[in-house]
């Protein structure tokens, strides 16, 4: 199913903006003129002067300033309070189109605007983006761990300390994305389970995807129908050797190597 939709901005029910009036704003900031703006984004001069009177009227403080014309012409430019207008609706369409886009992903939660951003649209360096929802939070003295919950009740701890729990506002019951880098995960095989790293998460999948260059192996495994997770290791590592699509493995790393991010 597919949807288009209009992104239109209203004030006590009367029109403030849509895309035509938009396009008006940005040719004349572009254009320097309110007649070539006018011709640019394809409207009649009358329109757009009515159109900008109208928002001006409607607005805190006008979008547009012009000058009278004179020997060398008349001219006008975009208040700071225009330059956001068009910032603000071009944003607010970024999320209507993140939105469309999801209802056809049965993959993107939409439940959470953080769940749609980090499928859609959020890009970092950690390669690994797992979105979750926080089950427990264990106070200590200086840190606390958090457990996230994902798709098919995967469980992952992460170790933050107690003012990044305070300024983050964490607390069960809210969404977060916990972002781990490559080669801060180890891949081990169920033999190799040990009570030695017995306070690292162990995260059971399938190896989807091996590929490797001359020092090291890049692992991809799949944790469930939502989730996958990829580890670079170095390819002396013991379990290298024993590793092969389609076998069970366990993605290993430290709790302190999670990094969680959450919208406030």
């Amino acid at each position: 199913m597919v949807f288009d939709a209009i992104l239109t901005l209203s004030q006590q029910g009367k029109m403030f903006a849509n895309p035509r009036r938009i396009a008006l704003l940005k040719a004349i900031s572009s254009t320097g003129s309110i007649s070539q703006g006018a011709k640019q984004a394809g409207i009649s001069y009358k329109a757009a002067y009515d159109a900008i009177r109208e928002m001006n009227n409607q607005s805190e403080s006008p979008l547009i300033e012009s000058e009278k014309g004179g020997k060398g012409g008349g001219g006008a430019s975009l208040t700071h309070r225009g330059q956001r207008l068009i910032q603000m609706y071009e944003l607010l369409d970024q999320i209507q189109s993140m939105g469309l886009e999801a209802l056809n992903d049965e993959s993107v939660p939409l439940h959470s605007l953080l769940g749609v951003m980090s499928k859609l649209s959020l890009q970092t360096s950690a390669r690994n983006q797992l979105f979750g929802t926080i089950a427990k939070i264990e106070n200590h003295a200086l840190h606390d761990q958090i457990t996230v919950v994902l798709q098919e009740d995967i469980k992952l701890t992460a170790t933050v300390t107690h003012g990044s729990t305070i300024r983050l506002n964490l607390q069960p019951g809210k969404d977060v994305v916990a972002l781990i880098k490559g080669p801060a995960i180890d891949i081990k095989l169920p033999s190799s389970k040990t009570e030695d790293l017995s306070d690292h998460n162990w995260l059971k999948g399938k190896i989807k995807a091996i590929e490797e260059d001359d020092n090291s192996v890049e692992v991809t495994l799949t944790l469930n129908q939502e989730d996958e997770i990829c580890a670079l290791i170095d390819k002396g590592s013991e379990d290298v050797s024993q590793l092969c699509i389609g076998s069970e493995a366990y993605a290993v790393f430290s709790s302190a190597q999670v990094i969680l991010a959450t919208l406030s």
